[in-house]
């Protein structure tokens, strides 16, 4: 089982679909999850792999990069 899978399942007994996901990673094992989602985001200081496979990077995990994103797409002030 991997992260992609888990959230599959996840995501299906809550009834939502995995277009309507946003997920974060920064390593390897976060690559195939951030692909399936719709919308994948790496932190800047994550592995050029998942870099490369994201929908859009945002700030290092130390520069608060998930929240970033988070408060963007929540619409918080």
């Amino acid at each position: 089982a991997n992260k992609a899978a888990a959230l599959a399942v996840l995501m299906a007994d809550w009834g939502v679909p995995l277009a309507q996901v946003v997920a974060f990673g920064d390593d390897t094992n976060d690559i195939e999850m951030l692909q399936e989602c719709g919308l994948g985001v790496a932190v800047a200081n994550a592995a050029d792999e998942v870099k490369q496979v994201a929908d859009e990077i945002t700030a290092t995990n130390d520069e608060d990069g998930v929240a970033i994103v988070l408060e963007r797409l929540l619409c918080l002030p």
